[in-house]
């Protein structure tokens, strides 16, 4: 729950700078970064950005406690940038709506 407060503050910095500044084109490149990098690096420990042969042998070099780091740092990684892709898909689909897209 911690990390999922983390990245709703993220959001709400975020939003707080766009509601005074008016500038929502910068707010929202601002959630998308604060969504992207902790989704890139939960990937990266995960392991999803290399070949299967690469993945079975970093499996069966790394001892079952890095193994399980690194599988609780892709979660708490994921739970940080949740919060702020789904206010990027909201952003989106205003936008799209407001413009007549749908």
């Amino acid at each position: 729950m911690r990390f999922i407060g983390i990245g709703l503050i993220g959001t709400l910095l975020a939003l707080i700078y766009g509601f005074f500044t008016q500038r929502w084109e910068t707010t929202v490149q601002i959630i998308g970064w604060f969504a992207l990098v902790p989704l890139l690096l939960a990937g990266l420990l995960a392991g999803v950005f290399v070949s299967g042969d690469r993945n079975r042998a970093n499996y069966h070099s790394g001892d079952k406690e890095t193994r399980k780091a690194r599988g609780s740092w892709t979660v708490r990684f994921l739970l940080i940038g949740a919060p702020n892709a789904v206010c990027v898909l909201l952003f989106v689909v205003i936008a799209v709506v407001q413009s007549g897209g749908f």
